[in-house]
């Protein structure tokens, strides 16, 4: 029941498309702090100065972003679905407990530390939130995007952490390799599920992350791939505006990533590879061996409520072939603080043919739809919406936003889009019964009109829940949404906690 059956499906003449157009512009979202660590609020263009690889550039278009007033009445969310409707530009926070690499003490003291956090908020969070947990089989949603804090305090005080997967940890290289992976995958997943949101995201983890490793030291043949999974990670982070705090109340600070003459930072993955290299190079901070982690998360999430965004289209004066572009923000008044991506990567992410001459799937569009198929989260990177066929109970009407895929002009004059469908049922307490992948060519006309699909799958009894994964085989991005064939209260699923 667990192997994927492929197919595929000859081009459908449903309508709806939208060309995709590449832009140079470069958009960073600054946090600027004062000596005491206070957010500065009401700066102007004036104020900042911005450097690509030493070079100065005009910043052609600014923004201050602030928290609603305290007499502003507040947008209740409830869901991804909420959020993407009511406040699409909202900031918002996703809060990681970390339960890869963390002691059994670290996680009690994580769980103690937002629990004291959330009694200091109202009943209303001033941000839309998502709770979620980090182990090695999935990536556990213990709350989707909410604005209550009575939600996020049932959904940490019924998680209970994934204690099988803790007593992987060790010291072998095999075991590092795995935390690694399997770090590298949820920031992925979250990256690419997030992306449809065009709001900051916060991302705050609080734990160990992955352990650090030596680029020296790592055999010959795997150098490449590793470099690439970190590049390629930390650009979807950056492309999707995620910025990753490290919160570790146990752990020392590593050493700085390697700076040249001038100060500027080398590719920020060329030496010692840590947790932290990952959050300052998204324009985070790491935070190490502190008491009191509830004011770090407070910190973190007022900087993703008051924060400025500035961007430029990078002059043309450096070499082309340079693949990392550092990124310098400076404060006219020396004596504040600014906090961006330190950078970017002029070759974009790979996206791979979704299988290989020989017809068999790549292992990315394996990746893709095997992390947005083995969780809850929502993916809107391409927006959809499932329903059932009433005259079918096995067959479901996929409703996409045509103007989130890719579409590419043929010989004959007709423009296409392909997409990857598979749907996947699961009973209550989160067994896969069956899964089922299909590659969709669609022939589109206009840009207005949506796209359905139509897919089946078995849903008798024990099947409890169907996830829908929709993936743009040529961008790489995804929809992943659930339906639901039973009361989901009854559904004891630990990768799906939340209840609402």
């Amino acid at each position: 029941m667990g192997a994927t059956v492929w197919s595929q499906q000859a081009p459908s003449q449903q309508n709806g498309f939208t060309l995709q157009v590449t832009s140079q512009l470069v958009v960073l979202d600054v946090v600027v702090t004062n000596k005491k660590g206070e957010n500065v609020r009401h700066l102007t263009k004036d104020d900042f100065a911005v450097y690509e690889d030493k070079t100065p550039q005009p910043v052609s278009n600014f923004e201050e972003h602030l928290p609603p007033p305290d007499n502003a009445a507040p947008v209740a969310i409830q869901s991804t679905a909420d959020l993407d409707r009511l406040e699409p530009q909202a900031p918002v926070s996703i809060l990681v407990l970390d339960e890869l690499t963390s002691k059994f003490e670290d996680l009690a003291f994580a769980r103690y530390s937002l629990k004291k956090y959330l009694d200091t908020q109202g009943d209303v969070l001033a941000q839309p939130t998502m709770l979620i947990a980090a182990n090695y089989d999935n990536i556990a949603v213990l709350r989707d995007y909410t604005t209550s804090k009575q939600e996020i305090e049932a959904a940490l005080e019924h998680h209970m952490a994934n204690y099988g997967a803790l007593l992987m940890r060790g010291h072998s290289q095999s075991w590092a390799g795995t935390a690694i992976g399997a770090a590298l995958g949820l920031l992925h997943g979250v990256a690419q599920a997030t992306q449809g949101h065009p709001g900051h995201k916060n991302m705050i983890w609080i734990g160990r992350g992955f352990p650090s490793i030596d680029m020296t030291q790592v055999p010959g043949d795997q150098v490449q791939a590793l470099d690439d999974a970190l590049s390629d990670c930390t650009s979807l982070l950056r492309n999707a505006r995620v910025t990753l705090y490290s919160i570790d109340p146990a752990g020392l600070s590593a050493e700085p990533p390697a700076q040249d003459e001038n100060g500027m930072e080398i590719d920020p993955f060329g030496g010692q590879v840590d947790f932290d290299t990952m959050a300052v190079a998204t324009g985070g901070r790491a935070m190490h061996g502190r008491n009191d982690v509830d004011a770090m998360i407070a910190a973190t999430v007022r900087d993703g409520a008051s924060f400025y965004t500035l961007s430029y289209r990078p002059v043309s004066d450096r070499p082309a072939a340079k693949p990392f572009r550092n990124i310098r923000v400076v404060m006219r008044d020396k004596s504040l603080q600014a906090s961006a991506r330190e950078g970017y990567f002029t070759t974009p992410p790979k996206v791979e043919p979704w299988a290989d001459p020989k017809g068999k799937p790549s292992s990315q569009l394996v990746a893709d739809l095997g992390i947005a198929g083995s969780s809850w989260l929502v993916y809107d990177g391409v927006p959809l919406r499932v329903e059932r066929d009433p005259a079918d109970a096995d067959r479901f009407i996929l409703h996409l936003a045509g103007s989130a895929l890719t579409v590419q002009g043929d010989e004959a004059g007709k423009a296409n889009a392909e997409v990857t469908v598979m749907l996947l049922s699961f009973d209550r307490r989160g067994k896969l019964l069956r899964k089922h992948a299909t590659v969709v060519a669609l022939h589109v006309d206009h840009a207005d009109q949506p796209l359905d699909l139509s897919q089946t799958i078995a849903t008798a009894p024990p099947a409890a829940r169907v996830r829908v994964v929709v993936r743009d085989n040529k961008s790489g991005k995804v929809g992943a949404d659930n339906f639901f064939l039973v009361d989901r209260k009854t559904i004891s699923d630990p990768t799906g906690i939340n209840r609402k």
